[in-house]
């Protein structure tokens, strides 16, 4: 009985030793960002700006992803960085249809003391704080603001809050549109026809 003993202890050793030296560490985990988008890659524009002191550039603009434009006279001249501080109004050739009324420019404004990517004109101009020409397509700002006919700005994180405001707006203005505008783009779209843009 004492041999039977020792042969399973040394079986239950054994295979326990065998176990350890055979054990699979689990793979770590590696966290995989979702909702971030890779950075796009901003390009030259040909533009004109009007800066707050009354200097009129004109050449070729480039966003550098941060709060100032790259500006070049022309293609090989030495670049020179414009705060968004300095800059009054910017406009440059290029749009995203899909965001903006315009498909033939891109235009930035000073609303107070901030920088804008101008969406609509009019008598009530939408704006929002995203700065690329056409590098992002179908893409706007986190917020939308709203600068209406009586001079109020308005700001919207919530598409819904946005919609309340937009059929008010739409009703005030008496003009028959499609009940149903579901997304930002398709605001910014009606707010351009009740403008007569």
């Amino acid at each position: 009985m004492r041999n039977g003993s020792l042969i399973l202890a040394a079986v239950v050793f054994g295979s326990s030793t065998l176990w350890a030296q055979h054990r699979v560490t689990p793979p770590s985990t590696i966290f995989i960002p979702v909702d971030q988008t890779p950075t796009p890659n901003y390009q030259y524009h040909d533009g004109t700006a009007t800066l707050i002191d009354g200097t009129v550039l004109q050449g070729r603009f480039r966003y550098n992803g941060r709060n100032t434009f790259v500006y070049r006279t022309g293609g090989q001249a030495p670049s020179k960085r414009i705060g968004f501080s300095m800059i009054r109004r910017l406009a440059v050739a290029g749009a995203d249809s899909t965001t903006t009324t315009r498909s033939d420019s891109t235009i930035f404004v000073r609303l107070g003391r901030r920088l804008y990517r101008q969406l609509t004109g009019g008598t009530t101009m939408v704006v929002d704080r995203r700065f690329s020409v056409d590098e992002e397509r179908g893409r706007i700002g986190q917020r939308l603001y709203v600068l209406d006919d009586n001079g109020d700005f308005h700001r919207f994180s919530s598409l819904q809050k946005l919609n309340k405001w937009f059929y008010a707006f739409r009703e005030r203005s008496g003009k028959s549109l499609p009940d149903v505008f579901l997304n930002e783009n398709e605001i910014v779209k009606a707010v351009a026809r009740i403008n007569g843009e």
